[in-house]
């Protein structure tokens, strides 16, 4: 090759490279991977690190319109659909802020409804690429980070995100454990993104060969919404009993004797491959029976804790307010946030932290507040309470 040949070659490469699709505009390590265990379901996207920082920054991946948002307390908390140029919808999830065009509509919203969790679907709010959408956190669930899941146009098929953005991992699957199980044999596995070993992730790929013939190739590049795909987690990977370290049993439907030798080629998400040779254990593995689920009898109501002032990743006066339950979640339903005037304020609410959270831009905080919220069990709480005695 020439010169001049190699030097084409080697920009286009550079520039495939470089142009990979960053969501956060910047490197940033994978914390959880697409097809990883929620015990019941799997995982339809991936989650990236923001260093426990809220308001990084979430770019569009191309020019398109955001065609959905929401804003609730659980789940995926506040979170958006973007449909990007070539029709797949992008979903970002457990975000701090709305970009300003889409935080307008939803704030109206919330004031019509008197509620803190609601959705505007059929948005038409265009965007190009690079623009910013919104901005990370960690509303509805865990520390802040960010969700990510890339979906079919029609929304009913969730794909492999990191086929089409930039995904660090500099970390090859452990192989660690192959065990006969009833008709078939489980083989154990995890991954991490880095160094310390935390958020142990799922493998990308998973071949097994005997004798050097494939007797099992898996890879996670789909998972579908309608046809049960999330519920095959069961039959998929198993609980093992007296098993707490971390990775998971892959269940593999192949008749192979005790004490024979399997080869286990995994790859991640990033193209890590491990190869190892096990031995099948003579002992079986054995299921982890359920657990008994004890029914818990709530009679008391919750209650507030120290009210504080505290500034925001944009330098923006909130007053928090920590709620305590001796259940897991509050009905969200019959939470009531009102001035002097019976007027409905606008609040947040932080399942990390469990705290209300209010904006000096919705509330004079000098001023009285009433509230009345109530848990699961109907118990209730009615206060008046200050966020200050004086603003900041």
């Amino acid at each position: 090759m020439g010169i001049r040949s190699f030097a084409v070659v080697f920009f286009m490469v550079f520039h495939a490279v470089a142009a990979q699709y960053q969501p956060l505009g910047r490197t940033a390590y994978l914390t959880s991977s697409f097809g990883e265990s929620r015990v019941t379901r799997y995982h339809a996207g991936i989650d990236f690190s923001t260093n426990k920082e809220e308001g990084w920054p979430v770019i569009a991946p191309s020019d398109g319109i955001v065609e959905y948002a929401a804003r609730g307390a659980f789940g995926y908390g506040r979170h958006i659909k973007f449909k990007a140029k070539d029709e797949h919808v992008w979903l970002f999830a457990h975000l701090s802020q709305f970009n300003p065009k889409i935080d307008t509509l939803i704030r109206k919203e919330v004031l019509k409804k008197e509620k803190p969790s609601v959705s505007l679907s059929s948005l038409k709010v265009r965007f190009k690429k690079g623009d910013t959408l919104a901005y990370s956190g960690s509303t509805g669930i865990g520390d802040p980070h960010l969700h990510i899941e890339r979906r079919t146009p029609d929304s009913k098929i969730a794909l492999n995100p990191c086929k089409d953005m930039k995904c660090t991992d500099t970390i090859a699957p452990f192989i660690i454990d192959a065990m006969p199980f009833e008709d078939g044999f489980t083989v154990k596995i995890v991954d991490y993104s880095r160094e310390p070993l935390e958020n142990p992730m799922s493998v990308y790929s998973l071949d097994i060969y005997q004798n050097k013939k494939l007797i099992f190739g898996k890879k996670y590049d789909s998972l579908s919404f309608a046809n049960k795909d999330m519920a095959k987690i069961k039959e998929d990977l198993i609980e093992a009993e007296n098993d707490t370290s971390a990775g998971n049993w892959h269940f593999i439907k192949a008749k192979v004797k005790a004490e024979s030798k399997v080869l286990v080629v995994a790859k991640d998400f990033v193209n890590n491959v491990s190869k190892k040779e096990l031995v099948l254990q003579k002992d079986s593995l054995k299921r982890r029976t359920k657990d008994s689920v004890e029914a818990v009898l709530d009679t008391v109501p919750p209650r507030l804790g120290k009210i504080y002032l505290k500034p925001d990743f944009a330098g923006r006066l909130q007053c928090r307010i920590p709620v305590v339950d001796s259940l897991s979640g509050l009905d969200f339903d019959s939470v009531d946030f009102r001035d002097k005037e019976s007027k409905w304020v606008i609040f947040d609410y932080h399942f990390n932290t469990k705290e209300f959270v209010i904006e000096r831009r919705d509330f004079d905080f000098i001023e009285p507040l009433k509230v009345k919220l109530c848990d699961k069990s109907h118990n209730c709480t009615e206060k008046g309470v200050k966020c200050a005695a004086s603003a900041l």
